[in-house]
């Protein structure tokens, strides 16, 4: 079967990983059951960039709709990221590390709940496989 242009289309998404004041603890939201990549599970705010987007305009504007964060311009790369959704899109994404400038969260609608974790707190919880290593990256330095 020849491949077509679609078969070629990636989504590049972006996660943050925002760590609470006292450095201690990292923000995680559930998923809400109706998304089409894993359902139900806790992740970090992030989302798709949309078309001309840097990757630091899609955290800021990520963090706001999802969680009411502004962050600074700071941004670290923590790790890189694919997989491929139910639907067969390709996902690229880059999960980075971001400072907020509140620990003030407002969860949008889209989103069940969400919790300030520890390492240890976010191994009890059903999360997505990728974000383990992210957050002992950012809670053991």
């Amino acid at each position: 079967m020849e491949e077509t242009l679609e078969d070629k289309k990636h989504i590049i998404a972006v996660t943050a990983v925002i760590k609470n004041k006292k450095g201690n603890k990292v923000l995680v939201i559930k998923r809400n059951k109706n998304e089409i990549s894993y359902p139900n599970k806790w992740a970090f705010p992030g989302g798709k960039l949309e078309k001309g987007e840097t990757l630091i305009h899609a955290l800021r504007r990520e963090c706001v709709e999802e969680v009411g964060i502004e962050i600074e311009d700071y941004k670290e790369l923590l790790q890189d990221y694919t997989f491929v959704r139910p639907d067969g899109h390709n996902v690229i994404g880059f999960n980075f590390l971001v400072k907020s400038k509140l620990d003030k969260v407002t969860l949008s609608q889209e989103f069940d709940d969400f919790k300030w974790v520890s390492l240890e707190e976010l191994k009890e919880l059903d999360y997505i496989p990728e974000m383990e290593k992210s957050v002992e990256l950012v809670l053991n330095t």
